[in-house]
């Protein structure tokens, strides 16, 4: 029963860096090393409160084990342990209880690997450090791994450098601490709960962290997050101390509070600093910007002075000033160009603690007013609330199209960020409250951007193809890598109708055929034209269907002129005109193709849209690991573990467990298109 039970834990996830076997009743792990062989990422092994007499003499399955806990197990003595665990040749941490304390002496001297021994550090660092008592972390409540790994990191006592992101042993070290007071407490706390919550904190740190270029900046989010986390064990600490000692528990909930607003309190401290350089900077562009008007007033006047003739000498003087004014400038403009840089990073420091984040309530009433529910990065959904009282911003066609644009271009930007930092990509949607939160930084202004982009959708997605798209990548109903399909075909027509019309008119030159282009791009085009630009792009049944498709709404345009003619026309003009061709307008025509390329991609995505959703059940556009080989088994069970396995390590290299619909179908096209063939889609 106990090793079924660790079966089962270590093939949940063979790609973890941990595994927890503690407290199973195992008497041996011999069984289990053929999965350890293929857990290759596996670096710290727990197995304290188990029946362990001994190890298995090869443990060479764990060669790249780094942490192994083998407290609380009643091992017979040193030789029963040792030439397994000289197979682990990466062992830097180990914990266990042994009968004598002269074989301590012996597994420090064999095992040269080794920086610490049960919580004592063997490095220089720590040399003044006193060793802990083998007795003492035997009678223990706490085992001594979660005291040590929950002790404070002292790197910046030898380096300068940044904590620029979070890393792996910051969750591990919180989880072993919430572990530990949880020990103390005996209270029945919800580990799922407080891993779902060092999520969240740690899914918007992610968000801050990518946005920011200062390193010291990003340092401060993570210690934020990190008090913010430390705060939550603290407060069950206090709840244990208070079942035990009241008064105890009192004075460590005023030593809570008194560090907790001391934080906060320096915390504005520097926010209150960074305001007050913020608005000297400020006050120096517009200086600044007012020289470079002046100047460039003085240089239009001297260049009238010098269209109006002069003598040479004259000449020279106003070429001499005029170089001086530019050079002036272009040193004004390189100024000012640091001044702004310096200023955006001032408004990306903006960003609150994560507990504060403006995006959850913006999300909130995005899943009300838009569709499918919202949820932040790590996939849990923020809790709902009534919608707060908005501003009535409604959006021009125009302004949405640009709104649209400038977060594609924030996305784009924000996906490399996110691959050189190793981070999950966000889904278009939570892109959307990243950008509003970056450009605006307050609550109400971002909700109210987000909910007249939302209208706005509604309002214009029938006869705008682009703020369509842009909708349907919001609610992953469509990939957003789509957007550049489309983009291309935008570029695709107007190159094809530039080489027809060289090719009728061979004989001018290339500046009158781009303004013969110019012209019908803002204008009309030919039926001749649009059918030739249809037929090369398309196959005969495709261009077919959009041409009939065309001619119905040129039919359609010209109906209301029909059943304006009189009985008999008055005049010969008269008549000619009203047999004259509907024109095709050439935005006409490029939304007929937009949406007819649209349609085929979501033909072409039905079934996995269903599909996905089905194994999305938080409707966030974001699986995990499990979820995603339950999609992949629907798609195509014909693959092997090993094929679900590399496609893994493609899409999700650092095992973030965070993978979005986008990148679903960018790495299962080829599964998507045999899916498509099967169905004779």
């Amino acid at each position: 029963m106990a090793l079924e039970r660790a079966e089962r834990i270590l093939t949940q996830n063979t790609r973890t860096d941990e595994a927890n076997l503690e407290g199973l009743g195992l008497t041996t792990i011999a069984p289990l090393l053929p999965l350890f062989a293929q857990m290759t990422r596996l670096r710290r092994l727990r197995l304290s409160r188990n029946a362990l007499t001994s190890l298995p003499e090869d443990l060479s399955a764990l060669r790249n084990l780094e942490s192994l806990d083998l407290t609380g197990n009643p091992i017979a003595g040193l030789s029963s342990i040792l030439s397994g665990l000289q197979c682990i040749p990466n062992l830097k941490h180990l914990n266990v209880d042994l009968p004598f304390e002269s074989e301590e002496d012996e597994v420090i001297v064999t095992l040269s690997s080794l920086e610490s021994f049960n919580g004592t550090s063997l490095t220089d660092a720590d040399d003044d450090a006193p060793p802990a008592s083998n007795a003492t972390q035997t009678r223990s409540a706490i085992p001594q791994a979660w005291v040590n790994d929950a002790k404070p990191s002292q790197t910046h006592t030898t380096s300068v450098s940044a904590k620029t992101r979070w890393e792996e042993s910051d969750t591990v070290q919180i989880q072993r601490l919430h572990q530990a007071v949880s020990s103390l407490s005996g209270r029945p706390v919800s580990k799922q709960e407080f891993d779902d919550y060092t999520r969240s904190v740690v899914g918007h740190l992610h968000s801050i962290v990518a946005s920011e270029e200062d390193p010291l900046r990003r340092e401060a989010e993570i210690y934020k997050s990190k008090k913010i986390l430390f705060e939550y064990c603290f407060e069950e600490a206090v709840r244990a101390a208070q079942r035990a000692d009241p008064a105890l528990g009192q004075v460590l909930s005023l030593v809570q509070d008194s560090y907790s607003g001391l934080l906060n309190n320096y915390d504005r401290l520097v926010k209150n600093i960074v305001e007050t350089k913020e608005k000297k900077i400020e006050a120096m562009r517009i200086d600044l910007q007012g020289a470079i008007q002046e100047i460039e007033g003085l240089m239009q006047q001297l260049e009238a002075k010098g269209a109006q003739g002069g003598d040479t000498a004259s000449s020279a003087r106003y070429d001499g000033e005029r170089r001086k004014f530019t050079e002036e400038i272009g040193w004004l403009r390189t100024e000012n160009e640091k001044l702004q840089t310096r200023i955006r990073q001032l408004e990306l420091s903006r960003q609150g603690a994560p507990s504060a984040s403006p995006s959850a309530g913006a999300r909130a009433l995005s899943a009300g007013t838009f569709g499918a529910q919202s949820t932040d990065r790590t996939g849990q959904s923020p809790a709902r609330h009534a919608p707060p009282a908005l501003g009535s911003k409604v959006l021009t066609l125009r302004q949405l199209r640009d709104t649209v644009e400038d977060i594609y271009a924030s996305k784009s930007k924000y996906d490399i960020k996110c691959a050189e930092t190793h981070l999950p990509r966000e889904t278009m949607e939570q892109h959307m409250y990243t950008y509003l939160n970056q450009r605006y930084g307050l609550k109400h202004i971002i909700l109210e951007w987000a909910t007249a982009i939302i209208q706005g959708i509604k309002k214009f997605s029938a006869e705008d193809n682009d703020v369509a798209v842009f909708g349907k990548i919001l609610r992953n109903e469509v990939d957003e890598e789509f957007r550049f399909v489309q983009r291309q075909l935008k570029e695709t027509v107007h190159e094809l109708l530039r080489v027809y019309v060289k090719g009728k008119k061979p004989l001018k030159g290339d500046e009158e055929i781009q303004q013969m282009v110019r012209k019908k791009v803002n204008g009309n085009i030919l039926e001749e034209e649009w059918v030739d630009i249809v037929k090369y792009m398309y196959n005969n049944e495709d261009a077919v269907t959009i041409i009939m498709r065309i001619r119905d709404i040129l039919k359609h345009q010209a109906q209301p002129r029909r059943t304006r003619r009189t009985a008999v026309p008055t005049t010969r003009s008269q008549a000619a005109k009203e047999e004259e061709p509907v024109l095709l307008s050439y935005n006409e025509f490029i939304r007929i193709l937009l949406d007819f390329q649209l349609e085929g991609h979501e033909r072409f995505l039905s079934r996995f849209v269903r599909v996905f959703k089905q194994h999305d059940t938080d409707r966030n556009g974001i699986v995990n690991e499990q979820e995603f080989r339950a999609i992949l088994r629907s798609v195509d069970p014909a693959k092997s573990e090993e094929d679900v396995s590399a496609l893994l390590d493609l899409i999700d290299p650092n095992n973030n467990q965070l993978i979005n619909f986008s990148e679903c179908v960018t790495f299962l096209s080829a599964e998507l298109v045999k899916m498509m063939r099967e169905e004779g889609v």
